[in-house]
């Protein structure tokens, strides 16, 4: 019998065969994100090797292991870990993996059961490639056979949004993680931004906790974690990775096509995303109806037109249908709409039907590379929503503006919340702004001379979700002071 790969300690977390060592309590900043208790979560970061963790998922691994997640790092590398690292980013050496293929990475994933992965995407380095390509086949495998493991998938492009991006951490302000582009960012060769899954606008941003705020290196312990490992780019490798946010591009596992009796092409659920088959037409049938919400259906990302298509959907009740004929009663949802280009997602909410059989056809041969079934809109999720307020598109925690600068541009950022959202401004304690925000609307706010103004942004009808901020006016001589510490910080030992 295979011996197991994790055992139980007494309070219900796993452990692989070493002493439990408890992550420092750290401070936290006045999100809603932070102040949230992560306690009993298990959180797994699939890495290539020891380091990488940290352009994966640097910061985040440090916001959840100071919420008290359960956090494991999970290795296709065999190399020494950095035991030191590790302890600076809240995560215990007993909870440190290493698998050599498929079927180990796929044992790891059933006998762990993380509530939430992060996992490297098909970047431009050959390790992230090669581990992106072993999750994802394993991850299909896992969704076809069994119906009740559903994680949440976080992807990232390491090289393109971190390793390898401007290295400008030295601002006044943190800036944030800036899209990549052709011929400004080394290893990215083909712009897969805004295509398929990779939309920028629809990227998840997560905030970042208040000890990685600071502009110094030196205060900064997710930097302290990059310069514990022995490298002559450390320095250069700190000041590229270390942002106001840290972003991935969400995969769903809840596909309803999995369930299904029949599919016409396997490629068209198999969590490839990149993976295209061509026919005119795709079927799938189920023993009885699912319930659907939203259909999702992902075209080829080469792919530079618009398909027409025609989907017919075979629905496990029947439903009123009124024409010039009158009333009757129909078990068909027939509709037309056009696949974007670029494998861009075509999302199609509907009311709530059950669906039997599929077909999803065009005049000429089309390409899909993945159709989803999803019973609700959102799923179900460990990692609660939250808000985050920004100036610009910058996420802004304490944020010194020049007293030459009058107005700042105000917005919200919102992972996965629909309401709409009350931001308030106070300076001296009197309120100087109340205002509701809907939809991607700005805010223009005049400072009026204030040197401080206190930021509360909270979702209406549930305070509970919410971010605080601080604007400070900086003059000459406070930002000749910081331009200061930054060069001491960087030629600092």
């Amino acid at each position: 019998m295979d011996k197991k790969i994790f055992k139980s300690g007494l309070d219900g977390t796993l452990e692989i065969c070493d002493d439990f060592t408890a992550a420092e309590d750290v401070l936290t900043c006045g999100n809603s994100f932070f102040d949230r208790s992560y306690f009993g979560t298990r959180i797994l970061i699939l890495a290539p090797r020891p380091g990488d963790e940290i352009l994966i998922a640097g910061n985040t691994i440090f916001n959840l292991s100071q919420a008290k997640a359960e956090i494991f790092i999970a290795y296709s590398i065999k190399e020494k870990i950095n035991e030191a690292a590790l302890r600076i980013l809240g995560v215990q050496s007993n909870k440190v993996i290493f698998f050599a293929d498929k079927a180990d990475l796929k044992k790891i994933l059933l006998e762990l059961r993380a509530n939430v992965i992060f996992c490297a995407d098909f970047d431009s380095q050959p390790q992230f490639k090669i581990l992106s390509e072993m999750f994802e086949t394993v991850m299909d495998e896992i969704l076809s056979e069994q119906k009740n493991y559903f994680p949440e998938v976080y992807k990232k492009f390491a090289c393109a949004t971190a390793l390898n991006s401007p290295p400008d951490f030295y601002a006044t302000n943190l800036l944030p993680t800036i899209r990549p582009k052709l011929g400004r960012i080394d290893g990215y060769n083909f712009d897969i931004i805004n295509r398929a899954n990779y939309s920028w606008k629809n990227r998840v941003r997560f905030p970042v906790n208040e000890l990685c705020q600071k502009t110094l290196l030196k205060d900064n312990p997710v930097a302290n974690a990059i310069f514990s490992y022995k490298n002559s780019r450390n320095d250069l490798n700190a000041i590229r990775i270390l942002n106001s946010d840290e972003i991935f591009f969400e995969r769903r596992t809840d596909n309803k096509i999995y369930s299904a009796e029949k599919i016409s092409d396997k490629k068209i659920c198999d969590f490839k995303i990149l993976d295209a088959t061509k026919s005119k037409k795709f079927t799938f049938d189920w023993t009885e109806g699912v319930l659907a919400q939203r259909i999702v259906i992902y075209g080829d990302f080469n792919c530079d037109q618009e398909i027409e298509l025609d989907i017919n959907f075979e629905l496990d009740n029947f439903r009123a249908k009124i024409d010039k004929a009158g009333i009757s009663l129909d078990n068909t949802y027939r509709f037309k709409k056009n696949l974007p280009s670029k494998g861009l997602p075509l999302i199609i909410d509907t009311e709530k039907i059950f669906v039997k059989r599929a077909e999803i056809s065009a005049e000429k041969v089309f390409g899909i590379s993945e159709i989803e079934f999803f019973s609700n809109i959102n799923p179900l999720r460990k990692i609660q929503p939250f808000i985050k307020m920004t100036v610009g598109d910058n996420f802004f925690y304490k944020y010194d503006v020049p007293f030459e600068v009058e107005k700042i541009p105000l917005g919200i950022y919102k992972f996965h919340v629909d309401e709409p959202i009350k931001i308030s401004a106070e300076v001296g304690g009197e309120n100087v702004l109340t205002e509701v925000l809907d939809g991607e609307d700005e805010i223009i706010f005049n400072l009026n001379g204030a040197e401080e103004i206190v930021f509360t942004a909270e979702v209406v009808g549930n305070p509970e979700i919410y971010d605080r901020a601080i604007i400070r006016r900086a003059g000459d001589l406070a930002q000749i002071q910081t331009k200061f510490l930054q060069w001491l910080d960087k030629i600092r030992g």
